[in-house]
């Protein structure tokens, strides 16, 4: 008895310890393999996944009265020869089998899927293989309403590799099921935070702005992940994914064969456009060999007139390089169908914008609830001639205000829709309306009688407008000054409902290039010495827009000084000579004042000489006054006094630093849609342009930095204009100009043209 004893005891002991040994052993390879490299974050989740194969399909089975569709989501797994933000295509037929086996459904879905750099919050995190982190792409999810087929009872999925750089695919497959709840909205509350997080990451687009149906329809139903059955050699429990939460479902998903949402797509009629901020050359690559875009530059300022690019074949297939171009703009066309991907030489990437837009028609409206006392801008696209309505209600839902327009169908040559199979479709021309709505009003509703885009933004009447003007990239600003928008982007109430009917898309948006506008102006010199009484007289470097008629040259344009045509016009005010001399001294001279041998003294000794009298004369003479920091000037206006602008001018003599110019506006505006609108505040950072050379005619000091100019539109929707109040926060030198149909009379020397 007490060898057996002894014997029961050591083979307890022993199988405790092997126990022991199994389960350290398998926490050790968990630990090793499953652990990721990325530090954790409090919304990470970790997911078992299983490998979808292109030879056995995997099969799940579930039953069809409890599940009203199915949601296969999968993630990519790239090599290391993959590029951030290239799509790798890849597609998963599945096959929809009823109890006997009989095949329901068969199609193939495909999928555009990317990298997701380190850097965004919302990241799959990588997937564990073996001991392995490898690179994992973007979610990517299609769904298959099993109501519509009753019958279903099990699902095959089949991985078709469309590239070779495709590892492979992991998949979950969830089902919806409904939940039995009495009382939706109370349930919800009593769920758990982590629970509610993961039903509207599924259902909507995140717990904001949550409506009472959207709530509903996630305490109804509720999604259930499902195992693959009879699959034998797959450990469901060693490849792990880690991943934030949401589950970050990038939508590159398509029906059919896609075009790459990478690339810009070209037609007849329909190009796009790059926006280069610094001097680069461009990259692309075309689709089609031997069918090549046609590129033009356009400069941004207009100073010069718009030029072809050239391009040359690199060792890359179907793939070009430009010439080095000047920041400015480049427009994309061709003459057939064509997709082209873009890249900058220096590694920048050319990214794209997109605007969200509601469809408005004969059987659907959009409504927005809006803010007492917001401003509305209405932006709008149709392709045939529709009519819209614009309809404001109270708090009690009671109509206050209706307005209705006609708008002109006419199709963007830019823009584009980009369908749900990526495919691109013409879309109206972006026309906006502007409405100031008064202090009662709660709500906007938006009708048209045929199809229109509509999309709608928001601001508040007092609400500051701050922006950064440049002629240069800035790449970090050295104060703690940030761009604020004049406009946010409100949502529909009927965003759900919109969004199930098929009625949200997303627009592509490229910049055209600007419209030339050859309507003459004059710009004419604001007097201020009874304000400011300190001013001084500078030469500015200000050239004409290219497409502009030339005008007479006036006494204060000068040109570079040529000595073979020294020579001014006989008993005429144009003999003044303007020359600087080295170190930081300018000095202005009559040229009936010289002799020969001053002339050739001033000649001799200066670094650069300036005349008023022959040849092209883009420089002008001009007079500033000098507001100092902090010092509000205003300036008035009587009824009869109202200019097209005007043009605030900035220059600055002690150092570069930016300058921060606020520009306050009093007036009385005109009620209703508006074509255009003032905003009351707006506030500039200004950097030095090195385009905007210039200089004080001064013994002593002649340096002075120029920044770039600030143009205020004195715009149709203002009734009477009564003033318009500025501040610097730096001492500068100002010169302001206002814009006038009409030349004044009066020629005044300082009176700059442009």
């Amino acid at each position: 008895m007490y060898l057996i004893k002894r014997l029961l005891a050591i083979l307890a002991i022993t199988i405790a310890l092997v126990a022991l040994f199994y389960f350290s052993r398998n926490i050790m390879v968990w630990i090793n393999s499953a652990e990721p490299i990325d530090a954790r974050t409090s919304q990470e989740t970790r997911s078992n996944v299983q490998w979808l194969s292109s030879k056995k399909p995997l099969q799940f089975t579930f039953s069809n009265q409890r599940t009203h569709s199915l949601r296969i989501l999968s993630n990519a797994v790239f090599d290391q020869s993959v590029v951030l933000d290239q799509p790798v295509n890849y597609a998963i037929k599945y096959v929809l089998y009823d109890h006997e086996g009989d095949v329901i459904l068969d199609k193939v879905y495909h999928h555009a899927s990317k990298l997701v750099t380190n850097s965004q919050e919302q990241q799959v995190k990588q997937i564990i293989e073996n001991k392995q982190s490898l690179n994992v792409a973007s979610g990517q999810s299609f769904y298959l309403p099993i109501k519509d087929y009753p019958n279903a009872a099990s699902l095959d999925l089949t991985l078709i590799p469309e590239q070779t750089n495709l590892q492979g695919v992991v998949v979950r497959v969830h089902a919806k099921t409904p939940e039995q709840s009495i009382d939706p909205l109370n349930s919800w509350l009593k769920r758990p935070l982590e629970r509610r997080r993961r039903a509207t990451d599924y259902l909507t687009m995140g717990e904001n702005t949550l409506t009472d149906g959207e709530i509903r329809n996630a305490m109804a139903f509720w999604w259930q992940k499902i195992a693959p059955q009879g699959i034998p050699d797959i450990d469901f429990k060693s490849d792990i994914l880690y991943e934030s939460l949401p589950y970050n479902v990038v939508t590159y998903d398509f029906s059919e064969q896609q075009h790459d949402l990478g690339s810009y797509f070209t037609k007849p009629g329909l190009c796009a456009s790059i926006r280069l901020e610094e001097t680069d050359s461009l990259i692309f690559k075309t689709d089609k060999q031997g069918l090549l875009p046609s590129l033009i530059w356009y400069d941004k300022l207009q100073f010069s007139p718009p030029l072809p690019v050239n391009f040359s074949a690199i060792d890359e297939a179907n793939s070009y390089q430009t010439e080095p171009l000047n920041p400015g703009l480049v427009t994309i066309c061709s003459e057939d169908n064509l997709l082209t991907q873009w890249r900058t030489l220096s590694g920048n990437a050319i990214l794209t914008s997109y605007s969200g837009s509601y469809l408005a028609n004969s059987q659907s409206s959009v409504s927005f609830d809006i803010e007492s006392q917001s401003h509305l801008n209405i932006e709008v696209r149709a392709l045939e001639t529709s009519q819209l309505n614009v309809t404001l209600f109270d708090e009690s839902n009671e109509q206050i205000e209706s307005y209705s327009v006609t708008l002109k169908g006419q199709a963007s040559e830019f823009d584009r829709l980009i369908a749900e199979n990526t495919q691109r479709q013409d879309v109206g021309m972006l026309v906006t309306y502007y409405l100031r709505s008064p202090k009662n009003a709660r709500r906007v509703e938006v009708k048209a009688d045929k199809d229109v885009y509509v999309r709608l933004k928001s601001r508040f009447a007092d609400f500051n407008y701050q922006r950064t003007l440049t002629h240069g990239l800035v790449t970090e600003s050295p104060t703690n000054f940030h761009d604020i928008a004049a406009w946010y982007e409100q949502r529909a109430n009927n965003h759900y409902e919109l969004t199930l009917m098929g009625h949200f898309s997303n627009i592509r948006t490229f910049t055209p290039p600007a419209e030339l506008d050859p309507q003459v102006t004059y710009y004419q010199s604001r007097e201020l010495f009874d304000q400011l009484p300190i001013s001084n007289v500078a030469l500015t470097l200000s050239p004409n827009k290219y497409y502009l008629p030339k005008q007479p040259a006036q006494v204060f344009n000068y040109g570079i000084y040529n000595k073979n045509n020294y020579t001014p016009y006989i008993n005429s005010e144009d003999n003044s000579l303007i020359y600087r001399l080295k170190g930081n001294s300018a000095k202005e001279a009559n040229m009936a004042d010289l002799s020969v041998s001053q002339l050739q003294q001033i000649q001799d000794s200066s670094r650069s000489m300036y005349q008023n009298w022959y040849g092209n004369r883009p420089w002008v003479k001009q007079r500033l006054y000098q507001l100092n920091k902090k010092t509000p000037l205003t300036l008035r206006f009587d009824k009869y006094q109202r200019p097209i602008s005007l043009v605030f001018k900035v220059a600055k003599s002690n150092n570069k630093a930016p300058v921060e110019l606020s520009v306050k506006q009093r007036a009385k505006y005109k009620s209703g849609l508006t074509s255009e609108y003032s905003i009351k505040k707006q506030k500039y950072q200004l950097y030095p342009s090195e385009l905007i050379n210039a200089f004080l005619i001064h013994p002593k000091n002649s340096r002075l930095n120029s920044y770039p100019s600030v143009t205020h539109l004195v715009s149709s929707d203002i009734d009477t204009l009564h003033s318009i109040t500025i501040e610097s926060s730096e001492t500068i030198w100002l010169s302001i100009l206002d814009e006038y149909p009409a030349q004044e009379q009066k020629v005044r020397w300082w009176n700059n043209e442009n």
